[in-house]
């Protein structure tokens, strides 16, 4: 409503620009520069820039157990979507902790719940799923439901029991979801600079002396305090 009532104000605004004054100038500016800065974000949708053996690679340097039939299904999965599976793993990574869910989390291995869906307050596990197949599923369609009005792909099953929570269409970006999916304000930012190191990793031959058991590192205090699910 405030984005319709903002946007008649405006193009009234426009309209009559006898009537315009300073401070609506400087607000038209302003929404401008909003409007701008969403429309270049980095869309949610989209053909993928990394496959499933890099995502593979990047995370098992730091976390050895990961198994590679996670990284396939955000790849397979994704691109069934049309989502962006390799920064939705990214994604993923922040909220489990580089797959080992050992951030604070309540969340277990087995519940196969990789984005933390039905979360709604640390201490609480949330969702649980049968399988990696149907984990990975629930998280792009919620994913899915965020950036598009589109109906399901043909022959999928609904199995985000949070999709009729969200609103449609309402965050096309990685950015737009700092504040709808998590309360922390660079949520989104965090995702794609994740997916920036992803991208540059090198990726050497894959022996037992390159995997090494890396330190753990839990996430900063400001993704702890502000990792809180709205929808």
């Amino acid at each position: 409503m405030l984005y319709r009532d903002t946007t008649a104000h405006l193009t009234n605004t426009i309209r009559h620009p006898i009537m315009t004054t300073p401070r609506q100038l400087t607000l038209l500016t302003m929404l401008c520069a909003v409007f701008l800065s969403i429309a270049a974000g980095t869309p949610i949708r989209g053909r993928q820039e990394a496959d499933a053996e890099l995502m593979y690679r990047y995370i098992v340097s730091h976390n050895p157990d990961f198994p590679r039939e996670i990284a396939q299904a955000f790849y397979d999965i994704g691109r069934l979507y049309g989502i962006r599976g390799d920064i939705a793993i990214c994604q993923a990574i922040i909220e489990t902790g580089w797959f080992r869910f050992d951030n604070g989390t309540a969340v277990r291995p087995s519940s196969h719940n990789y984005c933390g869906l039905g979360v709604r307050k640390r201490g609480t596990q949330g969702c649980s799923f049968r399988s990696v197949h149907e984990g990975v599923t629930a998280m792009m369609q919620h994913l899915y439901a965020y950036s598009c009005h589109d109906p399901l792909p043909q022959g999928e099953n609904l199995l985000d029991p949070r999709f009729r929570y969200v609103t449609r269409g309402s965050a096309s970006s990685w950015e737009a979801l700092s504040g709808r999916w998590a309360m922390n304000r660079h949520y989104g930012k965090k995702i794609l600079d994740l997916f920036k190191k992803m991208m540059s990793h090198d990726i050497p031959p894959l022996t037992a002396e390159t995997v090494e058991q890396p330190a753990h590192t839990l996430p900063d205090e400001e993704t702890m305090i502000d990792k809180s699910f709205f929808e």
